[in-house]
Formats: C-alpha cells, sequence, structure tokens
C-alpha cells in the first residue's frame, strides 16, 4: 500500500513540476508574451512614436500615436515604456501584438495612426515628450489637435 501512494505521490510531484512551467509557457504564448510566441500566430512588431495627444481633462493621460497602414487595431494591442524626468518624457518603441485570426472590437485609424494611452506619474506640464530611440522630439497636441508647445521656462 505504502508504495502504491509513493509511486502516486512521484508522479503527482512530477506533473506539477513539469506540467506548470509547459501551462505558464504555453498560456504566456497565447497572449503573446515570451519566446513562443511567434508559434502561437501572435505577430509581434515595432513602431516609432510619431506623435503624441495630451488630455486636458487628465494632463497625465497620453495617446500615443504611431503610423498604421491598416484599417483598424484592437484595444489593447499596443504597449510601451515611459522613463519620466523633470525635463522630459522619453517613449520607448511602441510594440504590437496581433492575433491573426482572432476578433476584436477594432478601433478605427485616425489620419493612417494607431493610437496607445500611458499614464504618466504627473502631469505633462512643460516637459518634452521625446522619442527614446534617436532623442526627437515629438509634436505634441491636444484633443482638438491644437499644438501644445512646452514653454521653456517654468
Amino acid at each position: 500500500m505504502d508504495g502504491r501512494r509513493g509511486g502516486r505521490w512521484a508522479i503527482l510531484v512530477a506533473v506539477a513540476v513539469l506540467g506548470v512551467p509547459l501551462l505558464l509557457c504555453v498560456g504566456a504564448a497565447r497572449l503573446g508574451l515570451g519566446p513562443f510566441a511567434d508559434d502561437f500566430g501572435v505577430v509581434v512588431t515595432q513602431h516609432e512614436p510619431q506623435e503624441v495627444q495630451v488630455s486636458t481633462a487628465d494632463p497625465a493621460h497620453l495617446n500615443v500615436g504611431v503610423a498604421w497602414s491598416e484599417d483598424g487595431y484592437c484595444s489593447g494591442q499596443f504597449s510601451l515604456s515611459v522613463t519620466e524626468t523633470p525635463t522630459e518624457i522619453r517613449l520607448s518603441t511602441v510594440t504590437s501584438r496581433a492575433h491573426p485570426g482572432g476578433t476584436c472590437a477594432g478601433l478605427g485609424t485616425e489620419r493612417g495612426m494607431a493610437w496607445s494611452s500611458v499614464q504618466l506619474g504627473g502631469p505633462l506640464a512643460d516637459r518634452a515628450v521625446v522619442r527614446d530611440t534617436d532623442g526627437a522630439r515629438l509634436p505634441v497636441y491636444d484633443e482638438f489637435r491644437q499644438p501644445v508647445i512646452p514653454s521653456s521656462t517654468a
């Protein structure tokens, strides 16, 4: 009897030790994350930020636009990181994770751009918005497409 229990216990441990990480890898890959994402049909592409829209209602909320030639995109399809300093906001390359054949409530492009939202730690104020890859200063607009020009004096 004890031999059977020990054998079952060993099988249970082996399944847990091998199966749980395998399930986590498969789940992450299906979400477009990790080294196996391409194996599950997720298409990952990189895009350079082109312009920024700041919310007048919440000056710490930015929409970052990237050039986009398709008719639409999915909510949550894009991600990027932000580095904030007292004088500037640095935007990383925008990552798109598309699931071909999947369904989503598509968002329409605007002026050939797709948009990703970012919440800053504080208001944009007079900080410059800079593309991290080349240091280019990006144009910043409000919701009405009016330029927001950070002042050079505080």
